[in-house]
């Protein structure tokens, strides 16, 4: 499947080289763009592998899978601006009034580009339905994050569903859909499976650094630190403190390594992987039922999970 990443990049660059004619636009479009082609394009990976599995001909599904790959990028953009979190990528060095125009650009030529990925007008009709009742679902969850307000697991998950596997889900159902075939519920389903799955694994990696991105620094509710503080223990009564604004984060900075001890000894670390391998063993389980996919589940994990598959 590598062999589709230059020509996802290649449609993505022919798509802002066409459209965005205003030099700055375009520059910093382009400058995005090569910042993104550093990553491995999973997503668009995605649409073309379940473009092929489902018996795609006819189409270039690198097209489509441009479309994807934009409306991922503009979506990174709006989160590290609204997060403040990743200094070193290109638009966080950008003036803030021109990386949010680019977002905003990049969105809609997302939907330009899904437009452009096939001529059979059924199709292009059924991949825009889709893609927009998708986008609109992260948009609510995107939203939900930002507000921060989740008191429990299932509210959690619920926002993760929304927001981040939801994008997953757009992406292998662009693939289905443009071979052809009506929404598949099975594939729906393990997509979510999929994002869920990763999700809880971002949350744990986040939980345990002590930086800008530290979950616990930024007071984030997620599965894990919403586990943590719900401890009663006293030793750490501080954690809730903290969480609640209690305590400052100059009182706790020395905590390091306390926070550590306290994520191990509360069974934390050991409930975020548990739940991360029960979404992705359902993934799996629902991923066998369907034929099609028998030729390509090689693939489909190394794409998923390259360090295990």
């Amino acid at each position: 499947m590598k062999d589709c990443i230059p020509l996802i990049g290649q449609q993505m660059q022919k798509q802002v080289q066409r459209f965005f004619t205003a030099e700055p636009l375009l520059r910093f479009a382009e400058a995005f763009i090569e910042d993104k082609l550093a990553e491995s394009l999973r997503f668009g990976q995605l649409t073309v592998l379940h473009y092929r599995m489902f018996g795609g001909k006819g189409e270039d599904p690198c097209k489509a899978a441009a479309a994807v790959e934009l409306f991922i990028l503009a979506s990174d953009i709006l989160d590290d601006l609204q997060d403040q979190d990743a200094p070193h990528k290109p638009w966080m060095q950008t003036p803030l009034p021109a990386a949010l125009h680019v977002a905003t650009a990049l969105l809609t030529l997302s939907q330009q580009a899904m437009l452009q990925s096939t001529t059979n007008a059924e199709i292009r009709l059924a991949l825009l339905d889709m893609m927009n009742a998708q986008l609109i679902r992260s948009a609510n969850g995107q939203m939900l994050d930002i507000m921060n307000e989740m008191n429990d697991e299932q509210a959690y998950l619920e926002v993760i569903k929304q927001k981040s596997a939801a994008l997953l889900q757009f992406a292998c159902m662009t693939g289905v859909m443009l071979a052809g075939q009506p929404w598949h519920p099975v594939v729906a389903e393990y997509s979510l499976e999929i994002g869920l799955a990763a999700q809880i694994q971002n949350d744990l990696r986040d939980l345990l650094r002590w930086d800008d991105k530290s979950d616990f620094l930024q007071k984030k509710r997620t599965l894990l630190t919403l586990y943590l503080i719900e401890g009663d223990a006293e030793e750490d009564v501080w954690i809730r403190e903290y969480f609640e604004g209690r305590r400052s984060t100059e009182e706790i900075a020395q905590n390091h390594e306390i926070f550590l001890e306290t994520c191990e000894r509360t069974g934390t670390i050991l409930y975020g992987s548990v739940m991360s391998r029960m979404h992705y063993n359902r993934f799996e389980e629902l991923l066998d039922t369907i034929q099609e996919i028998s030729p390509w589940k090689t693939t489909f994990l190394h794409i998923i999970n390259p360090k295990t598959a």
